[in-house]
């Protein structure tokens, strides 16, 4: 053999000898390492898109909490009305002339503008949101507001698959069931490489009173996502035990509650998203009913049977609804259809579409409605 040939022999040799070493170390460094943040590796395989394309499902914690009410049993969300103290407003019919006003019926469509929920624990991988623009608002404690810096980086609990609703709220809710943490994004998405964007994010917990302090602002009257969600377990089961959510077009600007004599929204609320400008325009916090009268054979009527149609309107004879949003269409909130799966047989978004315009009033919020206030 040549010198040269040699030469070239020996050096591929030496080449294929470091090639193996250098492999061997590597393999060794990886395996021997200790995890120190094992969601860590978890976060970084979801933002290389390793979990993209997968359909969103609750995780198997979702049936953990069951059907138990969040927040606490005195929360304006969960006693019921006393009718022996609640009265009607006595403008109540012109406020809902004005709610009514280019519609007859209240929507509720579970396939868009509507959250979609999951259940998450203390192991559930922590995945970096970057807010556009809003800052952070934390709330956990419902003693004051713990703000972030605008457009900071907020490390969630988001399981693999998890989806923000469709529509541009794009709204999605995360119950830790270890710790009570309730996290919420709006306008939410997801950029092809998988990675998380949203415009409000915060952090609260199920075990406080349903009503952030002065400063929450992810939805109109100052709430959270998860308030007055009604969940496709409450409807299996055949009953709603707190006050839903409603929306409508126009809840009445400051300027307008004001000069209709009412407040700029009702405590305990905090705040309003309102831009109605009409006489009896609704001011945000006030307490929408089904009058207590009609009886369940009507309502069964009305519904044409239809379950979802029968528990929300017997929840608003006893608990009620809270205007809490302005939206293009008057509509209640139930939980997304990507973690509830709705049968349309059960819910559906024109379900409340045959119930009497007349049956609906409005409460006088100057007079104790529950037993607790």
């Amino acid at each position: 053999m040549p010198p040269q040939t040699n030469i070239i022999s020996m050096q591929l040799q030496i080449m294929k000898k470091s090639f193996f070493l250098i492999l061997l170390i590597c393999l060794l460094v990886t395996s021997c390492s200790p995890n120190e943040n094992p969601s860590s590796v978890e976060t970084e395989q979801h933002l290389n898109g390793v979990d993209f394309n997968l359909s969103p499902q609750p995780t198997s914690l979702a049936n953990g909490m069951g059907c138990a009410l969040p927040y606490t049993k005195t929360s304006i969300w969960n006693v019921p009305i006393d009718w022996s103290k609640a009265k009607i407003h006595p403008d109540s019919k012109k406020m809902m002339d004005a709610f009514w006003n280019g519609t007859r019926w209240i929507g509720s469509d579970p396939a868009q503008y509507a959250p979609n929920i999951y259940f998450v624990d203390v192991k559930t991988p922590l995945v970096p949101v970057k807010l556009r623009k809003n800052r952070f608002r934390d709330a956990f404690d419902d003693k004051e507001i713990q703000y972030g810096e605008p457009a900071a980086t907020v490390w969630m609990p988001i399981p693999s698959g998890a989806l923000p609703a469709p529509g541009t709220d794009g709204q999605m809710v995360l119950i830790n069931v270890d710790t009570g943490e309730e996290w919420g994004l709006n306008k939410g998405t997801l950029d092809p490489f998988g990675v998380w964007f949203a415009n409000g994010i915060y952090r609260y917990s199920i075990q406080n009173s349903g009503v952030p302090p002065e400063g929450f602002g992810q939805r109109g009257a100052g709430i959270g996502n998860f308030s007055g969600i009604v969940r496709k377990c409450e409807v299996d089961r055949g009953v709603i035990e707190h006050a839903v959510t409603i929306a409508y077009d126009y809840p009445c600007t400051p300027e307008t509650c004001r000069a209709n004599g009412w407040p700029e929204f009702i405590p305990p609320f905090t705040k309003t998203d309102g831009r109605g400008t009409s006489a009896y325009d609704i001011p945000e916090g006030a307490r929408m009913v089904i009058r207590p009268e009609i009886a369940r054979d009507e309502i069964v009527a009305a519904c044409s049977g239809m379950q979802g149609c029968i528990v929300w309107v017997i929840a608003m004879q006893e608990y009620g609804g809270f205007l809490v949003d302005n939206s293009d269409h008057p509509k209640t909130y139930p939980e997304g259809d990507a973690t509830a799966n709705w049968d349309p047989k059960i819910w559906s978004d024109d379900m409340l579409r045959n119930i009497p315009p007349e049956w609906y009033d409005i409460l006088d919020w100057n007079y104790p409605s529950t037993s607790a206030r």
